[in-house]
């Protein structure tokens, strides 16, 4: 796939209101390479702000490299629905607290919450990406 290609199919994705991306050629520095940049709307995570309802809204945003060369439309279009997996699991491990204290056990800004989120991927391992589709389908 081509830069301009992938540029073009990126800007016809539709996803949440105020999820904006850009797309910038990268291939000066890699080979078939893209930078899509995600903008999103957010609020304010922190322990001080959790314990008062996150009145504070932010528009953070993450940047990601895309090798898109092998891609066809539809590879691409999953690279980017993972992309937007990898927010919104970013910003689930934010805002995932515990009473009291409102301690964030998974903190992705935090080494020990990097730590404790890898060592514990596979638990539980009954949530399958099958079995979790078909739980919005059962009722």
């Amino acid at each position: 796939m081509q830069v301009e290609t992938a540029r073009a199919l990126i800007e016809s994705i539709v996803y949440k209101p105020e999820w904006d991306m850009e797309v910038f050629d990268h291939t000066n520095r890699f080979e078939s390479a893209i930078t899509v940049k995600v903008t999103y709307p957010a609020l304010e995570t922190n322990r001080d702000m959790a314990r008062i309802g996150y009145p504070i809204q932010n528009r953070p945003y993450a940047t990601f490299p895309l090798m898109i060369a092998d891609m066809d439309d539809t590879q691409l279009y999953r690279a980017i629905a993972c992309i937007f997996l990898r927010i919104e699991e970013h910003e689930m491990r934010e805002y995932f607290r515990i009473r009291s204290t409102y301690w964030a056990p998974f903190h992705p800004h935090h080494i020990d919450g990097i730590k404790r989120w890898n060592a514990t991927q596979n638990v539980p391992a009954e949530i399958t990406s099958l079995t979790y589709d078909l739980q919005f389908g059962i009722a």
